[in-house]
């Protein structure tokens, strides 16, 4: 079977969480990474390579990024604000024939709100990617517990729930524009 070569946008508090999760990913390595910091960049390409996730290099253009062969898919897990922009110069890169991605996953939210997300769709649909959607808490295992207990004891009682809330803590994000309210759109989309 042929490796996944993968690429990363953005080298912060979120991307790390990825890349760190991909010591438990088969077949795909973490190849190469872009982030408008350069020092973002190197950091978190030498941080994939002290998790032996791939030999991941830094790169200084988003399109320089695309263009390289052995990157099959992005990992789009940049600041909301630039979520547009970004995928454009994907987008771009793909048209003038120097990018052959098999396909793209964002961070969400896709968005920051539904006239955003419509372009993103657009973009994408323009050059045929496939897309995906990353969610680094998904599987786990505090959340998967928490379904075990809701499951066995509050729907043994009460009936299936139809939804549930929850609140996470963890460390992050430390980035200022993620508290500046215009510059994250507000939630999920």
């Amino acid at each position: 079977m042929t490796r996944l070569g993968v690429g990363f946008i953005g080298s912060g508090f979120n991307a790390r969480f990825h890349m760190q999760g991909w010591v438990g990913v088969r077949d795909a390595d973490i190849l190469g990474v872009w982030s408008p910091d350069d020092k973002g960049a190197k950091s978190a390409a030498a941080y994939c390579r002290s998790l032996n996730v791939g030999d991941c290099k830094p790169y200084r253009s988003i399109a320089q990024l695309v263009a390289d062969p052995a990157i099959d898919a992005i990992w789009l897990s940049g600041p909301n604000h630039a979520r547009i922009e970004n995928v454009e110069e994907i987008v771009d890169t793909i048209k003038r024939g120097k990018g052959a991605l098999k396909g793209i996953a964002c961070e969400k939210p896709l968005a920051r709100n539904v006239a955003e997300a419509k372009r993103v769709k657009q973009l994408v649909d323009s050059v045929g990617l496939k897309t995906g959607y990353l969610e680094n808490q998904l599987w786990a295992p505090h959340v998967e517990a928490g379904k075990k207990l809701l499951w066995a004891r509050g729907a043994a009682t009460t009936g299936r729930p139809y939804l549930a809330r929850a609140a996470e803590e963890h460390s992050g994000p430390h980035s200022p524009w993620f508290w500046q309210g215009h510059l994250p759109g507000g939630g999920v989309l």
